[in-house]
């Protein structure tokens, strides 16, 4: 196992032993079966090589239906999520989509399936994934060691399409999920410069930035990842992302306003009910905007918790943001929720509510939004809240405050797409490629 493989498998394994991811995994073993039916195997076999071999084949089944790209690119991307393809897809765009492609990491087995697993049978690859897959099941269990496996299954596959796609450099969106860990560890073993865009503030369980390139938001969350280590490589701001407005503290104040309720990936119902009755009763909400997470974990089922869906709106997460939010007047959110930043940039104020997601009781405000002004305080229930104190807060202090996090909040964006553009041929060109006519 090489260096940079090594420290990818103990990224994902510090990430997926955390309290907050393992009460997400629950959430998921409750809402899809077949997660529950892999769990239960699992956990009646954990530690033979029965479960050895379900971990293995979950391995060999990524590493087949990775795709490379169809064309050479100089810049390799891939995302895994919604927001962090959303965030891959932007730097893209500054670049200029025919300098870059993506590789696919679900498109089918394909063709010359027999031969690729011949060939791993050959080098013996096959075996030593499914003793590591029982060391790690023994050790860490099913979530950990699933997640594991399919970074070495990423790992293998990206360096077979890294040596034949010959790529300047790779592009991610993410520095704790398997698919990029296995790409990320594979680039650096063959000394191709990574390049990383942040889709969210880091958490507790964020690593250290190691990447020849970051793009982040703004100060606040060099900040941020400095505390969780040394930055290695070079820092780029460019702000969040969305079209940007002075924020409008008198839409907190309109009379029946449409209130938007922008959920979590795992959502408490409860919470989500509660919700929703005070918009009627408190606020006399005409409307009420629910905007489903790109990623939920399992399917939305408001109607089993709400009786009376009259003026209730429901929005999939593949919709963009901005469509949904310019409709409400303000936003309601959780407490660990990124999308206070592209709502609040759109100049439309957001109220946080506590446990409107589901997480343990240790992360409060794990994004430091609430500690440092971005957001006002976070209330129990939607009945506490004052507007008064919610206007005044957004004082004129606030964009400053803002701007912390949002380097190009009321800021010309082609400025900022001009750096991020400037920042990755550097990189390119320093991997031995000539920068292209932009």
């Amino acid at each position: 196992m090489t260096a940079s493989l090594l420290r990818g498998v103990r990224t994902i394994i510090r990430a997926d032993s955390d309290p907050a991811r393992q009460t997400l995994f629950a959430n998921l073993v409750r809402s899809r079966r077949s997660v529950r039916i892999a769990y239960t195997v699992n956990q009646r076999f954990r530690g033979t090589w029965v479960s050895a071999l379900l971990l293995g084949g979950y391995a060999l089944s990524t590493f087949l239906k990775a795709t490379p790209p169809p064309r050479r690119a100089r810049v390799l991307a891939l995302a895994t999520h919604a927001n962090a393809r959303r965030q891959v897809a932007r730097v893209i765009a500054w670049l200029g989509p025919a300098h870059c492609a993506w590789l696919d990491d679900g498109a089918g087995v394909g063709s010359g399936v027999l031969g690729r697993i011949a060939d791993l049978v050959r080098a013996g690859r096959l075996r030593q994934s499914f003793r590591i897959c029982r060391i790690l099941d023994r050790r860490y269990g099913f979530l950990v060691s699933s997640r594991a496996a399919s970074v070495l299954a990423w790992y293998a596959r990206s360096t077979e399409i890294l040596v034949a796609a010959r790529p300047d450099a790779i592009l991610v969106s993410s520095d704790s999920n398997p698919e990029e860990a296995g790409l990320v560890a594979a680039a650096k073993a063959l000394q191709v410069p990574q390049v990383f865009v942040s889709h969210a503030y880091p958490t507790p369980f964020s690593p250290p930035l190691d990447f020849s390139l970051a793009i982040l938001e703004g100060e606040a969350a060099v900040e941020a990842r400095e505390q969780k280590g040394p930055i290695r490589g070079e820092v780029v701001l460019a702000g969040v992302e969305g079209e940007s407005a002075p924020l409008d503290v008198s839409r907190l104040t309109r009379r029946q306003p449409a209130i938007g309720i922008f959920t979590p990936k795992a959502v408490s119902w409860e919470t989500l009910r509660a919700l929703v009755d005070d918009c009627r009763v408190q606020f006399e909400a005409r409307r009420i905007l629910i905007r489903w997470h790109p990623s939920m974990l399992e399917p939305p089922r408001l109607a089993e918790w709400v009786q009376d869906l009259t003026g209730v709106e429901e929005f999939p997460g593949s919709l963009p943001l901005a469509d949904i939010a310019h409709e409400c007047d303000w936003v309601i959110a959780d407490e660990n929720s990124n999308v206070h930043l592209p709502v609040l940039r759109l100049g439309i104020p957001t109220v946080v509510v506590r446990r409107l997601g589901i997480y343990p009781p240790t992360r409060t405000d794990q994004y430091g939004f609430a500690a440092h002004g971005v957001v006002f305080p976070p209330v129990e229930h939607l009945r506490d809240l004052r507007l008064a104190a919610v206007q005044a807060f957004f004082d004129d202090c606030w964009v400053s405050r803002f701007r912390r996090y949002d380097a190009g909040y009321l800021r010309a964006a082609d400025a900022l797409g001009g750096d991020v553009r400037q920042a990755i041929w550097r990189v390119c060109d320093a991997h031995g490629a000539q920068t292209p006519h932009v």
